[in-house]
């Protein structure tokens, strides 16, 4: 069994990704969409970062005996298959689940793709649901 005073990731790692996500989206709506995109890919990095330990986290938590190389990884699908493949009962919002691809997309080409687009709605849609989803951890910690 893991002990739980092991788990490398904490609730305030997910709260620095997510206040970094607020900040981003905040900062690119006070611009014009062109010189915000830089500032949407960076929320949307930090949003996934987020989600990603939000999984991570619980994983780590569930005291499951662990192949660590398989929580190396980005994948929010890989990562929920991993944790369903334990046994463990993760929680993640539905909306996450529909949108883990879309999220995970996010780790790289939000800081890499010049193309990238994400819209402001969708960030933070995003980040509420991330939001509600760290308070319900609190509560089962």
């Amino acid at each position: 069994m893991n002990d739980k005073s092991a788990n490398p990731f904490s609730l305030g790692q997910i709260e620095a990704d997510l206040f970094m996500a607020s900040a981003a989206i905040q900062k690119a709506e006070s611009m014009s969409s062109k010189a915000g995109k830089f500032y949407r890919g960076q929320a949307s990095y930090h949003l996934q970062q987020a989600a990603e330990k939000l999984i991570k986290i619980q994983i780590y938590d569930s005291g499951a005996p662990l192949n660590h190389a398989k929580l190396y990884r980005h994948s929010l699908d890989e990562l929920i298959t991993y944790a369903f493949s334990l046994g463990i009962q993760l929680i993640v919002p539905k909306w996450v689940d529909r949108k883990k691809y879309v999220i995970t997309k996010w780790e790289a080409e939000g800081r890499y793709d010049l193309h990238f687009v994400v819209r402001t709605d969708t960030l933070k849609r995003c980040y509420q649901e991330l939001c509600n989803w760290l308070k319900g951890l609190k509560g089962t910690r």
